[in-house]
This record gives C-alpha cells, sequence and structure tokens, in this order.
C-alpha cells in the first residue's frame, strides 16, 4: 500500500483587496485556521454531495471523493480501498497527492495484506475507526513501520460501511509538520465514506439491470440505448463551430450467408471479431465509443474528431478484418458529420444511415457518406431503423399492456382465451409469421395443437381446432419433450443454425418457417406450449423469450407468482430511477424535516407505499414522527404520537442496524399496536443512523397481509442510505456554522479588549436582525446571511486605535475617516472567505443611509442590500439603548421614538416597521 502523497498547504491568509496589509495584530488561537478547516469541509462535502446525488457507478465519483477530502485535511495522503474478503487483503482504488515515481493514480493491482498491519484488520472487522502516530507508545508496531516506510507522521482510518457491512476504508496520513488528525477529522472522513456507501449501494441495484439496459450480451459493447443516450448527451452539450462530432454506422457484409453456411455460433464469433476491430481502430481517438445498434449493425461515436477520422477508423478495421485467418468478414460503413443545427440523435443517425446503405449499394467494403449518393437518400426505406430502434420499448410496453390485461378485463376468462391474447400480442409485437397454442396432459406421450393463426392476417385472432387434431408424439422432438417434461422454460430454433435441434429444423423447413420460439406453461392438468413463428420479416426473437414465458405462466393458473416475477422487472427499474431522483432532490437540502419530507413524498407518491413516516429520535429517547404520508400518519400526527425507542418493531431496526420486513405484525410480539393504526398488516422499518448515532428511521404501514417483499426491503434500504448521507451532510454543515460562528466570537472576543460595547452589541444585534429578517420573510439562506453579517458587521474595528473607539470627547475629522473604514476593513477581512462571500455587502454597507448620506460609498435607497438596511437600524436601535461612554442610554420608548422620525431619511421605513412589530410583539429575546 504506497501512501506517500503529499497535499499541498491550503491553510495561508491571503492579502487583503488591492494588496494592502491589515494590521490584525497576533493571530488567536485556533480561529484562523478553525475557521479556515471548516470552510475546506464544508466545500468538500458539498462538492461530494452533489457529485453522489446523480451517480450511478462508483467509478463516477471515487476521484472526486479522493481529491476533495485530501485537499480538506491537514497536508499528507488518502487512499480509498476495498476488502477482497476471500484473499484478506484490502485492494486500493485510488490514491490522491503526488504519486511517486512508479506508482499509478488507480494502480491496478495494489493490496495491502491485513496481516501486515493488525489495526487494518480490526478496522475491517469490527467497523470502528482508528488513529496511528509514530510517537505513540501504544501504537500497533506495524503500522508505525507503515507510516515511518511511506514518510508519514500520523494517519487515520474510517470504514465504509454498506447495508450495515465494512465494504472498505478510507485511509489517510499527515506529512512530516503538517497538524495531527482531529477527531473532527474522523466525523469528515466518516461522512465521506457516508456518500461512498450511497453510491456502492446504488451501483449494486444498478447492476442487475444496467447489462440489460446499456450493455449487447453477445460483444460488451454499449447497445443501442446506451448509444443513443451517449449521442443525445453529445448532441446537446455547448459545441463551438469548431467542434467536431461524427457518427458512424457500419453494417456486416454477408453475415446472413454465414449464418446460414456455418451456423449462428460463426456468425456470433463474427459479430465479436467485428466488435473488437473496431474498438481496436477507435483506439487513437480518444473519447471515442463503439456500439451495437442491432443485429449486424455497429455504431461509431467520435467526439472531438471529423470524417477524415472516420475514414481512417474504417480502413483500420477493414484491414483487421481481412486479416483474420478465420473468415475475411467486410462492413459497409456510413459516416454523417453533425451539423451546428442537430440536437437531437434522429438526423444525424438517418444521415450516417443512408452512407451505410450507399456503401452497401455500392458492393460493401468501404465508407460513403450520404453526399455521396444522394439519390440513394430517397431509396433507403426510412422505417428499418426506426423499427429495430424501438423494438425493446415495444415488447416492455406490450408486457406491461398484457399483464394489465391478465389482472382485469381477462380475470375471468378461460386459460385459452388468456394464452391466446398473451401469444397474440407479442407475435403483433415481432411481426411473427404465424403462432400455436398446444397442450398435452401431464405424462402424455403426445402433444396436439387447440389454437392457431397460420398467416398474419389471422394471427390476431386464432383459429380453434378440436383437441384430437394436429397431434405430435414428443419423442420425436426431443427439445420440445424436454420443455413440456418440465411445464416451464423456452427456447429458440433457427432452422439455418446446424448445432440446433435437428427435428425442430425439419419441421420448421416443412412448415416454411425460418425460427421458431417456444415457452411452456403448466397448470394441474397439464402443460400449454405457445409457439411463434418468423420469416424473413419478423424481428429478432430473442429479446422477447422471457417475457413470453412469464405471461404463459401467469395466463395458465400460476399467475399469482408469476405476475410478480414480471413486475419485479418493472420495480427493479423503478428502484434505480428512484435512487438517482431521490439523491438528486436530496442534494443540496440541510434542514432535516425538508430531508424527512422529501424522502417521504417519494415513497409514497413514486413508490406507492400507502403509509409512510420518517420517525426520529428525540433527546429524551422517544421517537416521534418528523414527516409523513398517508391517512395513519396523520392520524398519529394528531394524536401526538411518540414512544421509547427501544419499542417496537422500529426500536428493533434501530438496535439492529437492519431493516425489518414483517409480513402479519399480529403475529410478531414486538409490534405495538395503537387506536390509529388499528388496520396496519404488514410493516417495513429501516433505521437512520448518522455517523454513530441512530437518527430515527423510515417506516411503512400496509394493510394488506405480507404487503412487502425482498425487493421493497431492498429498496427501503437504499431510500435509508441516501437519507442518513443527507443528514449526515446537514449535521456537518451546523457544525461548521457553529464553527465559523464561533470565529466570530473568538474574533468579537479580541475586539471586545477594544471596545467594550462592541461584543454584546454585536451578539444583541444578530439576534434583532434575524427576527426583522423572519418578519420580512426572508428565506433560509438570507437570514443565515444576515446573522453573519450583524456577527461580523464591527470586525473591521480591530484595525481602529483604541484611542480613537474609547474617546470621550467629539471625534476629529482625521479620526471619524479612520472610524468610517471600518467597515472596508471589514469587508476585506472576509474576501479570502468564499464561504461568506455573501456576507460581505452587509459588513461594507452596514452604514448608508437611506437618503444617501452614509458611508462608505453613499449608496441610496434600494441600492443598499436589504440586509444592511436591516442591520443598521438594529444597530442604530442597540446604540440608543446602550450606555455608552459619552452619553447615557435613552429608553426603549424614546429610541422608537427616533426611528419613526428618522424613517425614510436615515432608515428605511418597511425596515422600521417591521423592527417595531417585532418589539410590539415582544418577539426579541434580547430585549425582554
Amino acid at each position: 500500500m504506497h501512501l506517500n502523497r503529499t497535499a499541498p498547504h491550503h491553510g495561508r491568509r491571503r492579502a487583503a483587496a488591492g494588496g494592502a496589509t491589515v494590521p490584525l495584530g497576533p493571530p488567536l488561537a485556533g480561529s484562523d485556521h478553525a475557521g479556515a478547516h471548516a470552510e475546506r469541509e464544508g466545500e468538500a462535502l458539498m462538492r461530494v454531495a452533489s457529485a453522489v446525488a446523480g451517480a450511478e457507478r462508483l467509478e463516477d465519483v471515487l476521484d472526486v471523493v479522493a481529491d476533495s477530502a485530501v485537499a480538506a485535511l491537514p497536508p499528507g495522503s488518502l487512499a480509498i480501498g476495498c476488502w477482497d474478503r476471500a484473499a484478506q487483503k484490502l485492494q486500493v482504488l485510488v490514491h490522491a497527492g503526488d504519486l511517486r515515481a512508479g506508482e499509478a493514480r488507480r494502480p491496478a493491482d495494489d493490496r495491502f495484506p491485513l496481516a501486515e498491519a493488525a489495526v487494518f484488520s480490526r478496522l475491517l472487522h469490527t467497523g470502528k475507526p482508528y488513529f496511528t502516530a509514530v510517537d505513540d507508545p501504544d501504537a500497533d508496531p506495524a503500522a508505525v513501520a507503515l507510516l515511518r516506510r511511506v514518510g508519514k507522521e500520523s494517519n487515520i482510518g474510517v470504514p465504509i460501511l454498506v447495508d450495515g457491512d465494512v465494504w472498505g476504508d478510507i485511509w489517510a496520513s499527515t506529512s512530516p509538520g503538517a497538524p495531527r488528525f482531529r477527531a473532527r477529522h474522523v466525523r469528515f472522513l466518516e461522512a465521506m465514506a457516508a456518500q461512498l456507501s450511497a453510491v456502492i449501494a446504488r451501483a449494486a441495484a444498478f447492476s442487475d439491470i444496467s447489462r440489460v439496459a446499456y450493455e449487447d450480451t453477445l460483444t460488451g459493447l454499449p447497445n443501442r440505448h446506451s448509444m443513443e443516450e451517449r449521442l443525445a448527451a453529445a448532441l446537446a452539450a455547448p459545441r463551438e463551430p469548431s467542434d467536431a462530432l461524427t457518427l458512424m454506422v457500419c453494417d456486416v457484409d454477408h453475415l446472413e450467408a454465414i449464418n446460414h453456411g456455418r451456423g449462428h455460433q460463426a456468425g456470433d464469433r463474427a459479430l465479436r471479431r467485428v466488435a473488437d476491430a473496431l474498438v481496436a481502430a477507435t483506439a487513437p481517438f480518444p473519447g471515442s465509443t463503439v456500439g451495437r445498434l442491432a443485429g449486424d449493425e455497429f455504431g461509431v461515436l467520435l467526439e472531438g474528431f471529423g470524417l477524415d477520422a472516420a475514414r481512417e477508423v474504417a480502413a483500420v478495421a477493414l484491414r483487421l478484418l481481412r486479416e483474420d485467418r478465420d473468415v475475411a468478414l467486410s462492413l459497409s460503413c456510413g459516416a454523417a458529420l453533425a451539423e451546428p443545427h442537430h440536437d437531437r440523435p434522429e438526423p444525424l443517425l438517418r444521415a450516417a444511415d443512408t452512407g451505410q446503405y450507399a456503401a452497401k449499394c455500392c458492393g460493401g467494403g468501404q465508407l460513403c457518406t450520404a453526399e455521396d449518393s444522394p439519390a440513394l437518400r430517397v431509396q433507403q426505406p426510412r422505417g428499418r431503423r426506426a423499427n429495430r430502434r424501438g423494438l425493446s420499448e415495444r415488447i416492455e410496453q406490450a408486457t406491461s399492456t398484457l399483464l394489465a390485461s391478465l389482472d382485469a378485463s381477462l380475470t375471468d376468462r378461460s386459460t385459452l382465451d388468456r394464452l391466446e391474447r398473451v401469444i397474440s400480442g407479442f407475435a403483433e409485437v415481432l411481426n411473427g409469421a404465424a403462432w400455436t397454442v398446444s397442450y398435452a396432459e401431464h405424462g402424455s406421450s403426445a402433444i396436439h395443437s387447440i389454437s392457431s393463426a397460420n398467416d398474419r392476417d389471422s394471427r390476431l385472432r386464432g383459429v380453434r381446432v378440436g383437441m384430437e387434431t394436429e397431434q405430435f408424439a414428443l419423442h420425436e422432438f426431443p427439445l420440445t419433450g424436454q420443455l413440456v417434461a418440465a411445464g416451464s422454460g423456452a427456447f429458440i430454433v433457427d432452422r439455418y443454425d446446424r448445432d440446433a435441434d435437428a427435428a425442430e429444423r425439419a419441421l420448421l423447413t416443412e412448415l416454411g418457417y425460418s425460427s421458431v420460439l417456444a415457452a411452456a406453461a403448466s397448470d394441474l392438468d397439464g402443460v400449454y406450449l405457445l409457439e411463434i413463428y418468423g420469416d424473413g420479416d419478423t424481428a429478432a426473437l430473442a429479446g422477447a423469450a422471457l417475457r413470453l414465458e412469464l405471461l404463459a405462466r401467469a395466463a395458465a393458473g400460476g399467475s399469482a407468482e408469476t405476475a410478480k416475477g414480471v413486475r419485479q422487472l418493472d420495480k427493479r427499474t423503478k428502484l434505480i430511477e428512484t435512487a438517482g431522483s431521490l439523491g438528486t432532490r436530496l442534494s443540496g437540502l440541510l434542514d432535516p424535516h425538508e430531508i424527512a419530507q422529501v424522502a417521504a413524498d417519494e415513497l409514497y407518491r413514486e413508490l406507492g407505499f400507502p403509509v409512510c413516516a420518517i420517525v426520529r429520535r428525540t433527546a429524551d429517547a422517544q421517537v416521534e414522527i418528523l414527516a409523513g404520508r398517508g391517512d395513519a400518519v396523520r392520524r398519529l400526527q394528531m394524536a401526538g404520537w411518540s414512544q421509547p425507542a427501544g419499542l417496537g418493531l422500529m426500536g428493533r431496526a434501530m438496535r439492529e442496524r437492519e431493516v425489518v420486513v414483517v409480513g402479519d405484525v399480529r403475529a410478531e410480539p414486538d409490534y405495538r399496536l395503537t387506536p390509529e393504526t388499528s388496520d396496519t398488516r404488514s410493516e417495513v422499518c429501516a433505521p437512520l443512523w448518522v455517523g454513530d448515532h441512530p437518527w430515527g428511521g423510515i417506516d411503512l404501514h400496509d394493510s394488506r397481509k405480507d404487503a412487502f417483499d425482498e425487493d421493497d426491503a431492498r429498496l427501503v434500504r437504499l431510500v435509508a442510505g441516501q437519507v442518513s448521507a443527507a443528514l449526515r451532510s446537514a449535521q456537518l454543515y451546523e457544525q461548521l456554522e457553529h464553527a465559523y460562528l464561533g470565529t466570530a466570537e473568538a474574533l468579537g472576543a479580541a475586539l471586545e479588549a477594544k471596545d467594550s460595547y462592541t461584543a454584546s452589541h454585536s451578539r444583541s444585534l444578530a439576534v434583532n436582525a434575524d427576527a426583522v429578517g423572519r418578519a420580512l420573510g426572508l428565506d433560509d439562506q438570507a437570514r443565515r446571511n444576515l446573522r453573519f453579517g450583524a456577527a461580523f458587521h464591527d470586525i473591521g474595528k480591530l484595525a481602529v486605535p483604541e484611542s480613537i473607539l474609547n474617546k470621550s470627547g467629539p471625534l476629529l475629522p482625521s479620526e471619524r475617516e479612520k472610524i468610517e473604514q471600518h467597515t472596508v476593513i471589514g469587508d476585506q477581512i472576509l474576501a479570502p472567505i468564499e464561504f461568506l462571500a455573501d456576507v460581505r455587502p452587509l459588513v461594507r454597507h452596514g452604514h448608508e443611509r437611506w437618503d444617501g448620506s452614509g458611508y462608505p460609498d453613499g449608496l441610496v435607497g434600494e441600492e443598499i442590500p436589504l440586509g444592511a438596511r436591516i442591520i443598521f437600524a438594529c444597530d442604530a436601535l442597540d446604540a440608543m439603548t446602550t450606555d455608552r461612554h459619552y452619553r447615557a442610554a435613552l429608553g426603549l420608548d424614546g429610541a422608537c421614538a427616533e426611528l419613526r422620525r428618522y424613517a425614510g431619511t436615515q432608515f428605511d421605513p418597511a425596515v422600521v416597521d417591521a423592527l417595531l412589530e417585532v418589539l410590539a410583539d415582544a418577539a426579541t429575546p434580547a430585549l425582554t
């Protein structure tokens, strides 16, 4: 494990605006560095949360997490590792920092044996973070030796937990002379680990369908759906006129002859060879993408390269294919260059396909563009690509429609009616030449046809035949016999495939069809066989095999379980969509109530759970509802429901840190019945942990028994991980707020030593200003800026001599000029802190007057930021009601009269009205 990165030091104060040096005196212990560290950590968490929100792969966020974390920590290095349990080693995925000679940022195989350091093994087996320093006499000697070997002085490790199990770790170290790690660094890295955990859990769910959705199983290339998405994204991205974008469409020449002459296995090998050749040919063009569009068609997307690059790719690919010793192959290639007006894939696809068609008509083995043969653009069958591109979508839509019919209008119909509806629907989508439904009783040696459609005109209505006609002995058709004996399954036979079942091929030849898709489903009495026959106009049958089998089983009697299997396909797809949309909605939320409400809305509205509550653990170890949807939740909220955190199913979920699924709550000893939830039969509880502390949980109810399954549990676990990560980010952000306010208070303490009035005045002012901001309807962010503006508004007085600040007599013009410069100096002090960028205008303009007679810039009316106008009025109120060394304080009534008197000259009249209203309602604690 090579962890010797050194991150640049980020704690250095920048010069004030204009290069002037601000005389701040000696640094305050911890205040400046604490604020800088807190700022970096906050920015790092926001960057990572934004990246994680839409990420579906760990690869997409590894670099962001590593670079953001190492930049926020003390100078040193960082690595993210995955636990290889079988080998008991830690696999390093990414290093952050300056790399040593020969050391890779993304190592191919950098594995650290756990036996070499007990602390690594302990972290991975217990899930507890650890700290090591070279001068710690109690430290693990092996861990100290590792630190010395890589030239570091201290390190920390935190686990990455996924579904409660340790998945890997984040390891960070400090360079010689850098500050040692503190407890807050552990909390910071735990927040980073929680963000990674959410992506890893989402990726695990996504991987179940991503290959089907985005990868061609034969070649391993992106499929048509993936290629069209990439093309759409490339076209939608901002492009300069000089930015080239080229699409190639390549069709394999004479693939049908290979399939017929040497079998489909040879055809599959040919397609894989074409894929390899195109990938090799595009290697010199970074960012290029090769995919399989459909059947014998491939696509190549060249981002940043023009038609010359496409010609080179075609030439290299053709040369590689001709040199192959197995079977010489060739391609007909078309290329099209995206025009500025191309913002959708369809025009570019049509242009490239036109070029490919021209190459095919010219004998193949070459590349053409649409301009090479303008006449061919008219001759090309435009519907050809559209039909191919839409097949998978049409199959999916047909599945949903047929499943709905089985559950609704066909519920009480006969099994044969239901099967006919299924097979006719699929035959229509596939453009099948004919179909047949046959039946064999259990144990029978023969099967006979009971319904068929033998041409496209009768395909949709079918013709029922006598039960005794069209009978076949099963031993004559071994493949069919195996399917009938199993009572389930499916097969596809192509009559040109010499490796396929000989009897089925002979039957296809006799019937005049080129292929058949068969699926079996059984009931209590026998087995039904559904067969769709294809010819040259039929679409590829393979894409429909699984769904035809599942729907046949649903129609034949095992409908409940089989329909459930079909629905799981849609549920898992929905799981991926939800993970992405919820992560996006949670990104940037900092209020726990908002986070909880968004999660409850998503579970209720998008996923259809009838009752959903997000509960929170209170300081007195109770749980209460923070947000939720559904009638039962409303009843519980109205009743003021709460219960001890350790009781009930939620208590068990929080204790065990695992999702609890109960099919019948009435048989569950842990269940706590309430009048408001008397109709609940099923329940799912998922714990929400923030760091090492139980925060609360997600609670789902349903009035049906056994309403929730493992997919529901997996989904809720994923949502819980995202919500926990969002809550952790909000918690850390709140800690950063406190750190900044602490910095302001520390600076205020220094100011208090010079001007005893100022410190208590700043605290009072912050309370008053926040109340006025609330009365004027400012949002949370604006009120946050207002609080900081009030806390920092006098910070520039640090640069004003005490003799002037505490002078008992009138100020000289030169002295007043120095006083009035404190707002400019305050603005300069805050300038290096990006976190306070929106606060600086409030500090600079906190003494501007409504009529333009204020300082430093003489702004008038609404030119003055609203926050600065609020601070100015509240500042004046505090000044008038506080004893000063040169005058006695006014009473509150007298101060209010002065505010009214100068509204419209010194003060914003609307701000004065709001402040007086706050005072009248006694809503400002500082004045009660």
